[in-house]
C-alpha cells in the first residue's frame, strides 16, 4: 500500500464512533499485571502499535497475555521475577521504553531496550532515567551524551533503596518508571523531582495503576516527592482503561472542522480529566459539544463560529495539536502556552508540527513553550505533508485537510496507528473522503 493518504474536504460528517482505550492506561496495566502473581484483567484495552510493543515486551519478560476482540485482556504475571537476560523493542513509544528500561534494572544480568525507529524514538534522550537508575545501584548505558536508545540496564541484587533525584522537565515518564521499579528493590525508595514535572496527570495515572495492583505510593503535597516503602508486592487486579483522550480529541477536532457535522463519540467517562479539559477548550473555541452519560456529541463549526482564545495546554497536552489545527480556521490569534514537553515526543511537536502546518498554508509561530496560531477563514491546502512519525501530527493534519479548499496528502499516515490504528477507517465510516494516493502532482 502507498504510504501517502489523501484527506479531501468534507462539508459534514455524521455517525457514532468508539475510539480505543488509552495507550497510557493500557501499557501501565500490562506491566503491573506482568509483575503480579496471578491473573490481571484489563477492560477496554487499547490496540495501537504502542500497546502492541508493550505486549510483546511483557511476554518477553515472562507474562502470558490473552487479548479478546471485545477489548478485554488477561495477564498471567511473573510475580516480579525477570529473565536473567532479555532484549526488548519499544517500537516508537517513549512510555514503553522508559517503563521497560526502569523495570529491566531488576534483571540479574542485562536488559536491553531499543527501537527500530531510529529517526523518531531513536533520537529521544533518556539521560534523566539513566542517571536515576545509577543512583539506585544499576549499571546503565545509552547511546551518545543524552543516552538515546538502545538502553542497556542491569542491577539485580546490586540495587538498593534510598533517595533518588530526577529531573521531570522534559518528561514525566522516567518518574513513572522509577515508581514501577521501586517495589522490586526490597528497600524504601524516595523519588525527588527536580526542575518541575511536565505531566503530573501521567504520574498520577501511574500511582492509581499501582494502587489497584497493591502498591501504595506516598506523594508529597506539591507532587514533587514520592515514597514507596519496602515489603510491598504486586497483586493481580482489574483495570478499567479510559478511552484514549488524544484519540477523542482527534475525532472531535475533525468533526468540528466540517461545518455540517454531527458526530457522537462513546465511552468517554464523565470523570476523564484530560477529555474534560479538551472539551472545555473546544467550547471556548466556539465548538458546540453535548454530553449524555458516556457519550459526547460534537457539531460542526460554521465559518463565523470559531473564535481565537488563549489556552494553557499543560493539562491536555496530548490534545493540543488537533485543537491547534482547528484554530487555524479561527480568525485572530490563538495561543497554546506551557507546552514545552511537546518538543520531546515522537517528534518535536512544536517545531516539526509548525513546519508541516505552514507547508499546508497555515500561519503558526512558535516559542520555546508555546504555539501561536494566526487563524484565517480559508486555507487552500493541496500540498503533500509529512506525519513526522507521530500520531498526533497525523490527526492534526487530517483536521486541517477536512476544512481546507483542496485537502492534503499525508505522507507517513500509518504513524496514527501508535494509538488509533483504525482512525482513517473510522473517519471514512462517518463520511470523510479518504483514500491512498501517490499524488505525484502534490506540491510542497
Amino acid at each position: 500500500m502507498a504510504d501517502t493518504i489523501e484527506v479531501r474536504p468534507s462539508t459534514g460528517l455524521a455517525g457514532t464512533l468508539a475510539p480505543p482505550g488509552a495507550k497510557s492506561g493500557t501499557v501501565r496495566a500490562l506491566l503491573a499485571g506482568t509483575l503480579a502473581t496471578g491473573t490481571t484483567v484489563i477492560r477496554n484495552a487499547g490496540s495501537g502499535d504502542n500497546v502492541r510493543a508493550m505486549t510483546v515486551g511483557c511476554r518477553a519478560l515472562g507474562a502470558r497475555i490473552t487479548g479478546g476482540s471485545d477489548r478485554a485482556w488477561t495477564v498471567e504475571g511473573t510475580g516480579g521475577k525477570l529473565p536473567d537476560t532479555v532484549r526488548l523493542d519499544a517500537g516508537n513509544s517513549g512510555i514503553v521504553l522508559r517503563l521497560l528500561a526502569a523495570v529491566g534494572a531488576a534483571a540479574t544480568s542485562t536488559c536491553v531496550v531499543g527501537t527500530r525507529n531510529r529517526d523518531s524514538l531513536g533520537r529521544r534522550g533518556n539521560l534523566e532515567l539513566i542517571d536515576a537508575l545509577r543512583q539506585l545501584g544499576a549499571d546503565c548505558h545509552g547511546t551518545g551524551d543524552d543516552a538515546c536508545p538502545p538502553l542497556s540496564v542491569s542491577g539485580g541484587a546490586r540495587l538498593h533503596g534510598g533517595t533518588v533525584a530526577i529531573s521531570g522537565r522534559r518528561s514525566s515518564q522516567p518518574v513513572s518508571g522509577l515508581l514501577f521499579l521501586a517495589p522490586l528493590i526490597g528497600e524504601d525508595v524516595e523519588v525527588v523531582v527536580r526542575e518541575g514535572l511536565s505531566a503530573p496527570a501521567m504520574v498520577q495515572a501511574t500511582i492509581e495503576t499501582l494502587a489497584r495492583s497493591g502498591i501504595t505510593v506516598q506523594a508529597g503535597p506539591d507532587g514533587m516527592q514520592y515514597r514507596v516503602t519496602a515489603g510491598q508486592t504486586y497483586r493481580p487486579a482489574v483495570h478499567q482503561v479510559p478511552t484514549d483522550a488524544s484519540s477523542v480529541a482527534g475525532i472531535l477536532a475533525v468533526a468540528a472542522a466540517a461545518p455540517e457535522s454531527q458526530v457522537s463519540v462513546t465511552g468517554v467517562a464523565a470523570d476523564d480529566h484530560a477529555a474534560g479539559l479538551t472539551v472545555q477548550a473546544l467550547a471556548r473555541m466556539g465548538v458546540r459539544i453535548e454530553r449524555t452519560a458516556d457519550t459526547l456529541t460534537v457539531y460542526g463549526a460554521e465559518p463565523d463560529q470559531l473564535r481565537p482564545v488563549e489556552l494553557d495546554g499543560s493539562g491536555f497536552m496530548d490534545s493540543v495539536l488537533p485543537l491547534a489545527a482547528l484554530a487555524c480556521y479561527a480568525p485572530g490569534t490563538t495561543v497554546f502556552s506551557n507546552v514545552e514537553p511537546l518538543r520531546f515526543k515522537e517528534c518535536d511537536r512544536i517545531s516539526d508540527f509548525r513546519q508541516e502546518m505552514c507547508a499546508a498554508g497555515a500561519d503558526i509561530e512558535e516559542r520555546t513553550d508555546a504555539l501561536i496560531v494566526h487563524g484565517k477563514p480559508r486555507i487552500t491546502g493541496g500540498t503533500q505533508v509529512r506525519g513526522r512519525h507521530d500520531h498526533s501530527v497525523v490527526m492534526a493534519l487530517a483536521t486541517l485537510a477536512v476544512r481546507s479548499d483542496e485537502g492534503l496528502a499525508i505522507e507517513g499516515w500509518r504513524s496514527v496507528g501508535q494509538t488509533y490504528r483504525n482512525f482513517f477507517e473510522d473517519l471514512e465510516s462517518i463520511g470523510a473522503r479518504v483514500g491512498s494516493n501517490e499524488n505525484e502532482g502534490a506540491r510542497r
